[in-house]
């Protein structure tokens, strides 16, 4: 075997492994941020399914482990390192359940499965006067970044960014909890 040979030989093993290498360093991004979203993965016999059996494994584990059940706010501040677009997103929905159910003890025959949810909601909590109208603009102004980050196309929020904005919405959700158990 000539060292030509023998060079072909070695650029032939190495030059797959190689491009692999290159794929998954140029495409990590863009993977990232597809993996949350996976719900199965299946490669030959390999098969992995993400989200309702580890919904169900994790509710089990908190039943089983008090001490594994985390404070919401602690879980997105955690989330927002890595993940800050899905960390506003979920601080948005904790906004959005402690409104609801005020909305829902002052007035439950209200009809909030509409187009424009949010909107509503923020206009019964201004309309009602459930709400001053300073947490009334606060409520509108989170709601807005929450729109910008789930539907501007490549709209990206820092992490330091994120944690404010979950501050912001827990310290509303806590006046709107506040509110809810003085009825």
């Amino acid at each position: 075997m000539t060292w030509m040979q023998y060079t072909i030989e070695l650029i032939d093993i190495l030059v797959w492994p190689a491009v692999l290498v290159f794929s998954l360093v140029s495409l990590r991004a863009p993977l990232a941020r597809l993996i949350p979203l996976a719900k199965r993965l299946k490669y030959k016999e390999l098969e992995v399914e993400f989200g309702q059996g580890l919904a169900v494994v994790k509710q089990k584990a908190e039943g089983a482990f008090p001490e594994l059940k985390q404070d919401r706010k602690a879980q997105l501040i955690a989330t927002a390192k890595h993940l800050p677009n899905a960390a506003v997103l979920g601080a948005w929905k904790e906004v959005n359940d402690a409104a609801e159910l005020l909305i829902r003890q002052r007035q439950p025959n209200v009809d909030l499965n509409i187009d424009r949810r949010y909107k509503l909601l923020e206009d019964i909590l201004a309309s009602e006067s459930m709400i001053d109208t300073k947490k009334v603009k606060l409520f509108s102004e989170l709601r807005q970044l929450r729109n910008k980050v789930a539907h501007a196309v490549d709209y990206e929020v820092a992490s330091t960014e994120a944690v404010e904005y979950i501050e912001l919405c827990f310290t509303l959700i806590a006046h709107l909890k506040n509110i809810e158990s003085k009825k």
